[in-house]
């Protein structure tokens, strides 16, 4: 696919001018003054910017043609959005126009945001208020961690995670996690699965920091679980496995201990192979595992397997991939088939030259074999 190509399918292409159309067609309904012909001129600046680039022009073209009385603008930034026409990534120039232009109306704000969430998300917006007024967003959060709106209890999670994909790390919660605990206790039972997967991602990203935190923290989940009934013991369950998922493929004792499973099982590796040994960009790399338990009592097993990517200095870098959890019988065996897609992604370089590839269960390395990559 040639580069041209490429561009015109860029999501960034999602912000133009029909875009700009659609938020001057919207807000002249609740603004008649708005200056539609100046917004739109912007359209003339964004073909040669990326996406974050395209949302911060469209963000100030906003700020210079609503009501320079900040509220003002945002009681018709919030109208325009309660119509509910504007979804998804279109929202995101009015939550980056209330990130940058609403942090001297923190409580205005706040409340326009929950409306931007469920459109969009204002896991990002939320980030800049936390860090100039934590105690009060906090607070704030922690209410909206009771809201009857799943996407609003979702928030008060997403937004405080330390380490949020796209979102500015809060350094203040990377040091001390214990921030966050109220939110985290408020939502851990939450009926949604789409609000307890935003609570195990919260975790997940304090484990990179603070391990021993998260382990306690759920650790006392499940002895509450146990006590509120079934449900609930099926819901920390989850959250466990799911918030605890770096830790595990790390061979974390601890991690492995919360989730039953002991670390460095009583299993050989009987067999390992791989289908070819050297395979180009695009195709896929085949193995066969054979594992056969030397106990004589059921164990729970974690198969991982490692591959060691080639860097651009030539070293080589692991990065772990599930494979299978299952409870192997005593003195039973397995045999598990994979076919691993060596493909571009946009998050990976990949450089010619020997690789390899490990088996790993439960967090300790049975065996390899070395594999070359052909570009």
């Amino acid at each position: 696919m040639s580069e041209s190509v490429e561009n015109q399918n860029a999501f960034k292409h999602a912000f133009n001018h029909a875009l700009l159309q659609d938020i001057a067609s919207l807000i002249a309904r609740h603004y008649p003054a708005f200056n539609a012909e100046a917004f739109l001129n912007q359209a003339e600046n964004l073909d040669k910017l990326e996406m974050k680039a395209r949302v911060q022009v469209i963000r100030d073209a906003l700020a210079a043609e609503l009501p320079q009385d900040y509220p003002a603008a945002l009681a018709v930034v919030v109208s325009v959005l309660k119509e509910n026409k504007l979804r998804g990534f279109a929202v995101w120039p009015f939550a980056e126009f209330i990130q940058v232009y609403g942090l001297n109306h923190p409580a205005l704000s706040l409340e326009a945001l929950k409306v931007v969430t469920v459109c969009f998300t204002a896991e990002w917006a939320v980030r800049p208020f936390i860090k100039q007024n934590p105690e009060e967003t906090m607070r704030f959060l922690l209410q909206c961690a009771k809201d009857e709106s799943v996407d609003i209890r979702r928030w008060a999670s997403e937004g405080t995670r330390p380490r949020v994909p796209w979102g500015e790390k809060l350094h203040l919660f990377i040091k001390d996690p214990a921030g966050t605990r109220a939110i985290l206790d408020a939502l851990k039972f939450d009926p949604e699965l789409y609000v307890r997967k935003s609570v195990a991602n919260h975790l997940n990203d304090i484990t990179k920091d603070h391990p021993d935190y998260v382990i306690q923290l759920l650790q006392s989940w499940q002895q509450q679980a146990k006590q509120s009934g079934s449900d609930d013991v099926k819901k920390i369950a989850w959250i466990t496995r799911h918030s605890l998922r770096t830790l595990i493929k790390n061979g974390d004792p601890d991690a492995l201990a919360l989730i039953g499973v002991q670390h460095g099982a009583d299993v050989a590796l009987d067999a390992f192979s791989l289908k070819q040994k050297a395979i180009a960009l695009g195709e896929n790399l085949e193995f066969n595992v054979s594992l056969r338990s030397t106990s004589n009592a059921p164990q729970n097993i974690v198969v991982d397997y490692v591959i060691h990517f080639m860097k651009a200095n030539g070293s080589l870098t692991p990065k772990v991939f599930k494979l299978r959890t299952f409870e192997l019988p005593a003195n039973g065996t397995v045999t598990i088939e994979k076919k691993h897609a060596v493909k571009t992604i946009t998050t990976r370089q990949y450089y010619p030259g020997v690789q390899r590839i490990e088996i790993q269960v439960n967090g300790k390395v049975l065996g390899g074999e070395e594999w070359e990559l052909e570009l």
